[in-house]
C-alpha cells in the first residue's frame, strides 16, 4: 500500500501536465494533494487525500475553499471526483482535469 500511494503521489510531483489558472501540489508525507483554481481574486481549494491503505480503502476528497459555488453543484463535483478516483482507477491528475472542465464550465 506504501509503495502505490508514494507512486501516486510521485506521478503528481513529476507530472508534467500543467493546467491553466489551476496550481496542483503533493505533499508525499501527509498522502494529500492540494489543487488551487483561481480565478481573478477568488480561489478554489480541493484537497484530495490517500489512505493508508490505498488502493483498498476509499480516497477522501474534501473541499477546502469554496468561493462563489452553490452547495450543490460543489456537491455533484466532489461526488464526481470521488466516483471517478474509487470506482474507475482514475489517476489523481485525471481526476484534477475533470474537476477543472467542470470548474470552467
Amino acid at each position: 500500500s506504501s509503495v502505490l500511494s508514494s507512486q501516486e503521489i510521485s506521478s503528481v510531483q513529476t507530472s508534467t501536465q500543467l493546467f491553466n489558472g489551476m496550481a496542483v501540489k503533493a505533499r508525499s508525507a501527509a498522502r494529500e494533494v492540494i489543487a488551487t483554481y483561481s480565478v481573478d481574486d477568488i480561489f478554489i481549494e480541493l484537497i484530495i487525500q490517500l489512505p493508508s491503505n490505498y488502493p483498498l480503502g476509499s480516497i477522501t476528497v474534501e473541499s477546502g475553499k469554496r468561493v462563489g459555488v452553490a452547495v450543490q453543484q460543489w456537491r455533484n463535483w466532489m461526488l464526481q471526483l470521488s466516483t471517478y478516483l474509487t470506482h474507475q482507477n482514475g489517476s489523481i491528475m485525471e481526476g484534477l482535469s475533470l474537476w477543472k472542465n467542470n470548474v470552467d464550465k
